[in-house]
């Protein structure tokens, strides 16, 4: 009987471990991102699990200059301690660019929005692919960030049922503009 309940119960517990171990798609990274941006690591202090930067570039939730901390993700144990959670690091090293998805903890603090994998180092101004081997320029990727996150946001917006236009100043301000994406007046 054990065994019989340990066959059926094992896909169902393999199911809920693929969905923490399935990397996000870049839709779904961006609609779960509060802040996306490119930053430069200025310190990092591996004993806080914490590492502080510069904004250098904004898509989205701050702006260029501003300086942000970029925690690893804890969990808070029963007995009050903390524990971070393998895997959900950015591994930044200091002076080097990263584009980054974050999201606010439970705790307010900015973290990866999934893995690691939400980090990703920028070299000469560009930037690995994804789902592919080799690099493409930053701008390109960042056109395409720009692209998906007006369609996450009109979406949102037309569900809600608001108009699917963004203010100035809630755009953030310094957020990639595309005016070929949108209807030319005659």
């Amino acid at each position: 009987m054990r065994i019989a309940t340990a066959i059926l119960a094992f896909p169902m517990l393999c199911y809920s471990a693929m969905g923490f171990f399935l990397p996000l798609t870049t839709e779904q990274r961006i609609a779960r991102s509060t802040l996306i941006a490119v930053i430069e690591v200025k310190r990092v202090d591996d004993k806080e699990g914490r590492s502080g930067a510069s904004v250098t570039q904004s898509i989205l939730g701050t702006k260029a200059g501003e300086s942000i901390e970029v925690w690893d993700d804890w969990q808070l144990e029963g007995n009050g301690s903390e524990s971070r959670i393998s895997g959900r690091d950015p591994n930044f090293e200091v002076g080097k660019r990263y584009l980054v998805y974050l999201t606010k903890n439970d705790r307010g603090r900015l973290v990866a929005v999934q893995s690691s994998l939400d980090s990703i180092e920028v070299k000469d101004n560009k930037i690995k692919k994804e789902d592919e081997d080799g690099f493409e320029a930053l701008e390109d990727r960042l056109a395409r960030i720009g692209t998906i996150l007006a369609k996450i946001q009109t979406a949102e917006q037309v569900g809600a049922g608001q108009p699917a236009t963004r203010s100035e100043s809630e755009s953030g301000g310094d957020e990639h503009h595309n005016p070929e994406s949108e209807g030319r007046s005659r």
